[in-house]
């Protein structure tokens, strides 16, 4: 399921939400940073409103997963091999989960990977 989440949050973020009339890579930048921002919006509102998460808990997911992304970006340009690559992905992706855990809790956290999981989907 953390790998499922993975995928899925990358895929969000190098992606983003597409309709049905125009394909990701027909849209302009502005576009594109429009749908991604209102997929935040959507996301934040569902931590607030539905989890019940506070702006305390809510900016201290943001920055894990802006310092998960950058180390995610660094092991990619820095790892020698495609295993060291892997094997780090993997302990950074960890770390994460148990942060994520830790600020959320683990039943918030399910319900949310739930929630964008259904919302990548209705966008395909």
């Amino acid at each position: 399921m953390k790998r499922l989440f993975l995928v899925l949050f990358v895929s969000m973020l190098g992606v983003g939400l597409v309709n049905a009339q125009s394909s990701w890579d027909d849209l302009t930048k502005e576009e594109k940073l429009s749908k991604a921002k209102k997929f935040r919006a959507d996301n934040q509102n569902y931590l607030k409103n539905t989890l019940g998460l506070n702006d305390e808990q809510i900016s201290d997911i943001d920055n894990v997963n802006v310092c998960y992304l950058s180390t995610l970006d660094r092991i990619s340009r820095y790892a020698p091999t495609d295993e060291a690559k892997e094997e780090a992905a993997q302990a950074v992706t960890a770390a994460r989960s148990i942060q994520l855990d830790a600020i959320m809790g683990p039943e918030n956290r399910e319900k949310f990977m739930e929630y964008v999981a259904g919302k990548l989907m209705a966008a395909e």
